[in-house]
């Protein structure tokens, strides 16, 4: 009991700060959502699909950030301060490199890329739209992730959750601004969505680099000493990020094959569908905070010598995730007509009513995902990554095949059992997880 408590004062410590701090580009997937929800069903169907898109994109990104943190994560409990510097300049050159070229590889070849999965016009011509202005914000976001992988690897995540939060706050009042045409602003509807989360991602980028500047916890890594980027870095870097990344991009782009899948089925249900999303982003906010500092506990521990805790370690924070998961969506899930008709009925409310009958599924879903989520992300810290990617890989093909299935009958399986393969996915990633963890034979890599 006293090995629990202790477990699980460490990763509240570690996790409550980056429950949102971890989850930027999904606060501000959902604040485009909300908006959009109110003021067209077809921008809405729109940007669920598109922003699902997006985090493919960011997911290249964020899976090379994940490496970063677990490399810095091991240099800090060994207390070599150099290679945290090091490690971190590495990382931020590589992600700014990365986003610009993905930049200019979409602002040449979107629409090409986008036609191979959309079939409606509609949906296209609003997803280029949105994605004509959000492009821009793709070099703010990959840089930013280097300071992301600094401030967890160190474990201080307080400024991670400063941070979004003011990401927040200026999307919220921008994407007010430019979709719905106000102070002196023209109405522009997907677009301003759009262009509002990049000018957000581009302020939250400049708040993080003038808290960098002043902040004295930072003495120890000398980071005004701008190391040299040395090919051992970067190679580290890869070695340990490329796995994390294709793990990311491969967990996304499934979901967004998912999306393809749905608007086959016609408009109203991708927009269903994306309301469901909506609402697995905001539950599934928790158990990603959880998941990101899982990678530090981890690596940190294994850095100090102390490898037998690790899976203790992780089942304690697994049921941690599971039953705060549990507790929070609950009433949202379980009574969602009384508790969210007030928000989401009404005047657009036809979507809502039509998306109820799944909130029950969708429970099921979260307390799945909640705790496999942990394990999963227990495997990445240990440096493990090609095993970690081989388990993506069979989890996201189960996923897709019953996914596939699904829509291919609408008649008798349809929707929910397309929704209902989220399950299969997050359960067969939790036992190959837990069966890695356990055998204990891990490849220790040296850098």
């Amino acid at each position: 009991m006293h090995e629990f408590s202790h477990n699980a004062r460490r990763l509240f410590a570690l996790s409550v700060p980056i429950m949102l701090g971890s989850a930027g580009q999904n606060l501000i997937a959902l604040t485009d959502s909300l908006f959009l929800y109110g003021y067209d069903e077809n921008d809405f169907a729109a940007v669920g699909f598109i922003s699902v898109f997006y985090l493919v994109l960011t997911g290249i990104g964020f899976g090379f950030s994940k490496g970063g943190q677990i490399l810095i994560a091991r240099k800090f409990g060994e207390n070599a301060f150099d290679f945290v510097n090091k490690y971190f300049y590495s990382i931020l050159f590589f992600e700014a490199v990365l986003g610009l070229l993905l930049f200019f590889a979409l602002k040449f070849f979107g629409p090409q890329i986008l036609g191979i999965f959309i079939k409606s016009d509609i949906i296209l011509s609003k997803s280029l739209a949105f994605l004509d202005y959000r492009l821009y914000g793709l070099v703010f976001s990959f840089v930013g992730l280097s300071f992301l992988s600094l401030y967890m690897g160190i474990g201080r995540p307080k400024i991670i959750l400063i941070d979004t939060v003011f990401l927040g706050v200026i999307n919220l009042f921008l994407c007010y601004s430019f979709v719905y045409g106000r102070f002196g602003f023209p109405e522009m509807g997907i677009a301003g969505a759009g262009l509002a989360s990049s000018l957000a991602e581009g302020a939250a980028l400049l708040f993080f680099v003038v808290y960098m500047i002043f902040d004295r916890d930072l003495i120890p890594f000398r980071l005004k000493r701008v190391s040299s980027i040395a090919y051992a870095e970067i190679r580290y870097i890869i070695k340990i990020g490329v796995p994390i990344m294709l793990q990311s991009m491969i967990g996304i782009a499934s979901w967004f094959v998912f999306f393809s899948f749905i608007e086959k089925l016609g408009e109203r249900a991708l927009a269903i569908s994306n309301l469901l999303r909506v609402l697995y982003l905001v539950f599934s906010v928790p158990c990603w905070g959880f998941a990101s500092a899982i990678n530090t506990i981890v690596s940190r521990s294994i850095g100090r010598g102390r490898e037998r805790r690790v899976l203790k370690q992780v089942f304690h924070s697994s049921l941690i995730s599971m039953a705060v998961t549990a507790l929070i969506s609950f009433p949202f899930l379980i009574f969602g007509r009384v508790v969210l008709q007030p928000l989401l009925g009404g005047e657009h409310g036809e979507v809502f009513y039509e998306a109820l009958p799944y909130f029950s599924l969708l429970y099921l879903i979260l307390l799945v995902a909640s705790f496999s989520i942990i394990y999963f992300n227990g495997v990445s810290g240990t440096g493990e990554g090609v095993k970690g990617l081989n388990i993506q890989i069979i989890g996201s093909l189960a996923y897709l095949l019953m996914a596939y299935f699904s829509i291919s009958y609408p008649e008798s399986l349809g929707l929910k059992w397309a929704w209902f393969s989220e399950v299969l996915y997050w359960g067969v990633q939790c036992i190959l997880s837990w069966w890695v963890l356990r055998s204990g034979q891990w490849y220790f890599i040296k850098f």
